[in-house]
Protein backbone atom coordinates (compact mmCIF):
# COMPACT_ATOMS: atom_id res chain seq x y z
CA UNK A 1 0.00 0.00 0.00
CA UNK A 2 1.14 3.50 -0.91
CA UNK A 3 1.52 6.37 2.28
CA UNK A 4 -0.75 9.14 1.57
CA UNK A 5 1.40 12.82 1.97
CA UNK A 6 -0.57 15.91 2.88
CA UNK A 7 1.16 17.19 0.05
CA UNK A 8 -1.02 13.95 -2.27
CA UNK A 9 -4.02 14.64 -0.16
CA UNK A 10 -4.15 18.56 -1.53
CA UNK A 11 -3.21 17.99 -4.58
CA UNK A 12 -5.77 15.12 -5.21
CA UNK A 13 -8.86 17.28 -3.80
CA UNK A 14 -10.82 19.95 -5.08
CA UNK A 15 -11.55 23.11 -4.28
CA UNK A 16 -15.06 21.83 -2.80
CA UNK A 17 -13.78 19.35 -0.85
CA UNK A 18 -11.14 22.06 0.91
CA UNK A 19 -14.01 24.32 1.41
CA UNK A 20 -16.03 21.60 3.10
CA UNK A 21 -13.12 20.61 5.46
CA UNK A 22 -12.75 24.08 6.23
CA UNK A 23 -16.82 24.99 7.19
CA UNK A 24 -16.91 21.99 8.79
CA UNK A 25 -13.75 22.96 11.22
CA UNK A 26 -15.28 26.72 11.72
CA UNK A 27 -18.54 25.12 13.21
CA UNK A 28 -16.92 23.29 15.16
CA UNK A 29 -15.23 26.16 16.89
CA UNK A 30 -18.64 27.89 17.13
CA UNK A 31 -20.21 25.21 18.47
CA UNK A 32 -17.62 24.19 21.48
CA UNK A 33 -17.77 28.52 21.79
CA UNK A 34 -21.58 28.49 22.47
CA UNK A 35 -20.98 25.47 24.86
CA UNK A 36 -18.78 27.72 26.62
CA UNK A 37 -20.89 30.61 26.62
CA UNK A 38 -23.76 28.47 28.04
CA UNK A 39 -21.95 27.15 30.81
CA UNK A 40 -20.56 30.68 31.92
CA UNK A 41 -24.27 31.55 31.78
CA UNK A 42 -25.44 28.67 33.67
CA UNK A 43 -22.86 29.15 36.25
CA UNK A 44 -23.60 33.45 36.59
CA UNK A 45 -27.44 32.09 37.56
CA UNK A 46 -26.18 30.58 40.40
CA UNK A 47 -23.83 32.63 41.96
CA UNK A 48 -25.75 36.31 41.81
CA UNK A 49 -28.42 35.01 44.81
CA UNK A 50 -28.04 35.15 48.56
CA UNK A 51 -26.95 32.46 50.43
CA UNK A 52 -28.76 31.07 53.45
CA UNK A 53 -26.82 32.56 56.13
CA UNK A 54 -26.61 35.67 54.29
CA UNK A 55 -30.55 36.08 54.53
CA UNK A 56 -30.64 34.50 58.24
CA UNK A 57 -28.43 37.66 59.14
CA UNK A 58 -30.95 40.16 57.20
CA UNK A 59 -33.43 38.87 59.24
CA UNK A 60 -31.53 38.54 62.60
CA UNK A 61 -30.97 42.64 61.48
CA UNK A 62 -34.33 43.50 60.89
CA UNK A 63 -36.00 41.28 63.94
CA UNK A 64 -33.48 43.04 66.58
CA UNK A 65 -34.31 46.83 64.65
CA UNK A 66 -37.87 46.13 65.01
CA UNK A 67 -37.15 44.92 69.08
CA UNK A 68 -35.60 47.91 69.54
CA UNK A 69 -38.34 50.80 67.75
CA UNK A 70 -41.18 48.63 69.98
CA UNK A 71 -39.06 49.24 73.67
CA UNK A 72 -38.64 53.02 72.50
CA UNK A 73 -42.28 53.08 71.88
CA UNK A 74 -42.87 51.16 74.33
CA UNK A 75 -41.15 52.96 77.20
CA UNK A 76 -42.16 56.52 75.64
CA UNK A 77 -45.81 55.34 76.87
CA UNK A 78 -44.82 54.78 80.01
CA UNK A 79 -42.99 57.97 80.28
CA UNK A 80 -45.71 59.91 79.18
CA UNK A 81 -48.42 57.79 81.42
CA UNK A 82 -46.25 58.47 84.24
CA UNK A 83 -45.47 61.70 83.71
CA UNK A 84 -49.57 62.36 83.54
CA UNK A 85 -50.11 60.76 87.12
CA UNK A 86 -47.32 62.21 88.97
CA UNK A 87 -49.75 65.55 87.63
CA UNK A 88 -52.89 64.27 89.24
CA UNK A 89 -51.00 62.71 92.29
CA UNK A 90 -49.30 66.67 92.97
CA UNK A 91 -53.55 67.98 92.78
CA UNK A 92 -54.26 65.31 94.98
CA UNK A 93 -51.98 65.70 97.59
CA UNK A 94 -52.05 69.83 97.95
CA UNK A 95 -55.97 69.46 97.54
CA UNK A 96 -55.97 68.21 101.41
CA UNK A 97 -53.05 70.15 102.64
CA UNK A 98 -54.99 73.38 101.37
CA UNK A 99 -58.77 71.95 102.52
CA UNK A 100 -57.20 71.34 105.82
CA UNK A 101 -55.87 74.83 106.01
CA UNK A 102 -58.63 76.64 104.66
CA UNK A 103 -60.69 74.94 107.45
CA UNK A 104 -58.02 76.25 110.15
CA UNK A 105 -58.41 79.88 109.00
CA UNK A 106 -62.27 79.92 108.61
CA UNK A 107 -62.44 78.52 112.17
CA UNK A 108 -60.15 81.20 113.05
CA UNK A 109 -61.57 84.33 111.22
CA UNK A 110 -65.45 83.35 111.94
CA UNK A 111 -65.11 83.22 115.58
CA UNK A 112 -67.39 80.34 116.15
CA UNK A 113 -65.74 79.46 119.68
CA UNK A 114 -63.96 76.76 118.29
CA UNK A 115 -60.62 76.11 120.16
CA UNK A 116 -57.42 74.56 119.17
CA UNK A 117 -58.48 71.37 120.91
CA UNK A 118 -61.55 71.05 118.98
CA UNK A 119 -59.77 71.21 115.69
CA UNK A 120 -56.95 68.92 116.72
CA UNK A 121 -59.01 66.48 117.81
CA UNK A 122 -61.45 66.91 114.36
CA UNK A 123 -58.71 65.77 112.61
CA UNK A 124 -56.24 63.76 114.93
CA UNK A 125 -59.02 61.20 115.85
CA UNK A 126 -60.28 59.91 112.75
CA UNK A 127 -56.68 60.50 111.63
CA UNK A 128 -54.50 58.81 113.50
CA UNK A 129 -51.95 56.68 112.35
CA UNK A 130 -52.70 53.60 114.49
CA UNK A 131 -56.60 53.73 112.83
CA UNK A 132 -54.96 53.28 109.22
CA UNK A 133 -55.48 57.09 108.62
CA UNK A 134 -58.08 58.61 107.46
CA UNK A 135 -59.92 60.13 103.76
CA UNK A 136 -61.55 63.43 103.21
CA UNK A 137 -64.21 64.07 100.65
CA UNK A 138 -63.53 67.56 99.47
CA UNK A 139 -66.32 67.43 97.02
CA UNK A 140 -69.02 67.09 99.26
CA UNK A 141 -66.72 68.79 102.13
CA UNK A 142 -67.75 66.08 104.41
CA UNK A 143 -65.68 65.43 107.72
CA UNK A 144 -63.04 62.99 107.97
CA UNK A 145 -63.58 59.45 107.91
CA UNK A 146 -61.56 56.36 109.30
CA UNK A 147 -60.25 54.32 106.33
CA UNK A 148 -61.47 50.67 107.15
CA UNK A 149 -59.11 48.76 109.27
CA UNK A 150 -57.35 46.56 107.17
CA UNK A 151 -58.50 47.30 103.40
CA UNK A 152 -56.64 51.12 102.95
CA UNK A 153 -58.97 53.98 102.20
CA UNK A 154 -60.93 53.49 99.42
CA UNK A 155 -60.47 54.74 95.54
CA UNK A 156 -60.99 58.07 94.44
CA UNK A 157 -63.76 58.81 91.69
CA UNK A 158 -63.35 61.22 89.04
CA UNK A 159 -66.77 63.55 88.50
CA UNK A 160 -66.82 64.66 85.18
CA UNK A 161 -69.22 67.28 86.37
CA UNK A 162 -67.69 69.28 88.88
CA UNK A 163 -67.17 72.65 87.74
CA UNK A 164 -66.66 74.78 90.43
CA UNK A 165 -65.32 72.42 92.93
CA UNK A 166 -62.87 69.32 93.40
CA UNK A 167 -63.23 66.76 90.73
CA UNK A 168 -62.29 64.00 92.96
CA UNK A 169 -64.61 61.80 95.62
CA UNK A 170 -64.54 59.01 97.26
CA UNK A 171 -68.76 59.16 96.78
CA UNK A 172 -69.17 56.28 94.19
CA UNK A 173 -73.19 57.36 93.56
CA UNK A 174 -74.89 59.45 91.07
CA UNK A 175 -74.34 63.00 90.46
CA UNK A 176 -76.19 66.11 91.26
CA UNK A 177 -77.85 65.86 87.76
CA UNK A 178 -78.93 62.18 88.61
CA UNK A 179 -76.55 60.77 86.62
CA UNK A 180 -73.95 58.23 87.43
CA UNK A 181 -71.33 59.60 85.59
CA UNK A 182 -68.44 58.88 87.85
CA UNK A 183 -65.47 57.00 86.83
CA UNK A 184 -63.41 55.28 89.57
CA UNK A 185 -59.61 56.07 89.38
CA UNK A 186 -56.39 54.12 90.58
CA UNK A 187 -55.72 56.46 93.10
CA UNK A 188 -56.26 55.69 96.73
CA UNK A 189 -55.01 58.96 99.32
CA UNK A 190 -54.77 58.22 103.05
CA UNK A 191 -54.49 61.06 105.47
CA UNK A 192 -52.79 61.07 108.85
CA UNK A 193 -52.57 63.87 111.55
CA UNK A 194 -50.38 63.66 114.62
CA UNK A 195 -49.03 66.09 117.39
CA UNK A 196 -45.35 67.25 116.68
CA UNK A 197 -43.09 65.26 118.62
CA UNK A 198 -41.04 68.41 119.87
CA UNK A 199 -43.93 70.98 119.87
CA UNK A 200 -47.38 70.56 121.33
CA UNK A 201 -48.79 73.67 119.80
CA UNK A 202 -48.24 72.11 116.11
CA UNK A 203 -49.37 69.07 114.26
CA UNK A 204 -48.21 67.61 111.78
CA UNK A 205 -50.31 65.95 108.54
CA UNK A 206 -49.18 63.90 106.17
CA UNK A 207 -51.22 63.08 102.60
CA UNK A 208 -50.23 59.64 100.69
CA UNK A 209 -51.21 58.39 97.46
CA UNK A 210 -50.76 55.44 96.21
CA UNK A 211 -51.46 54.36 91.93
CA UNK A 212 -50.37 51.83 89.79
CA UNK A 213 -48.33 52.76 86.82
CA UNK A 214 -48.51 49.50 84.61
CA UNK A 215 -49.06 47.02 87.35
CA UNK A 216 -45.87 48.75 89.02
CA UNK A 217 -46.97 50.81 92.72
CA UNK A 218 -46.45 53.84 92.79
CA UNK A 219 -46.41 55.90 96.00
CA UNK A 220 -46.49 59.62 96.85
CA UNK A 221 -46.47 61.74 99.78
CA UNK A 222 -46.69 65.44 101.36
CA UNK A 223 -46.09 66.45 104.64
CA UNK A 224 -47.03 69.90 106.28
CA UNK A 225 -47.01 71.64 109.83
CA UNK A 226 -50.11 73.29 110.98
CA UNK A 227 -49.28 75.98 114.28
CA UNK A 228 -51.75 76.94 116.96
CA UNK A 229 -53.79 80.17 116.30
CA UNK A 230 -54.44 80.69 120.28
Amino acid sequence: MKKITSKFFFRNCNKKTISNLVSGFTRLVDFGDSTSSRAKSASSKFTTGFTLVETMFAVFILTSTIVGLMTVVSNSLFAARYARDEITVNYLLQEVIDYIRNDRDTTVFLGNGETWDDFFSKYSTPCSLALGGCTIDVLNNTDPETCPYGQGCPYLYYDGYADTSSFYTTDDGINMNGENAKTKTKFRRKIVVVQNATNIDEIDVTVTVDWQNGGLPMTRSLKTSFMKWQ
